[in-house]
């Protein structure tokens, strides 16, 4: 059960949506912490496989 991460950087917050066998199985936001986002991501996705960011100024 792989679970795909994509990350939406901004300065303020980071948008994510996680995915699992092509399917969108949450999505939300939260500040762009990087112990926030650690908690977000191992609470909604315990089976993370990879993690993506978008790509532009703030990446």
């Amino acid at each position: 059960m792989k679970q795909y991460i994509g990350l939406d950087v901004s300065i303020k917050e980071t948008a994510i949506s996680i995915r699992q066998d092509g399917k969108r199985i949450w999505r939300g936001k939260c500040a762009s912490d990087p112990q926030l986002l650690a908690a977000v991501i191992r609470k909604r996705a315990p089976y993370a496989w990879r993690v993506v960011f978008e790509t532009g100024p703030l990446s």
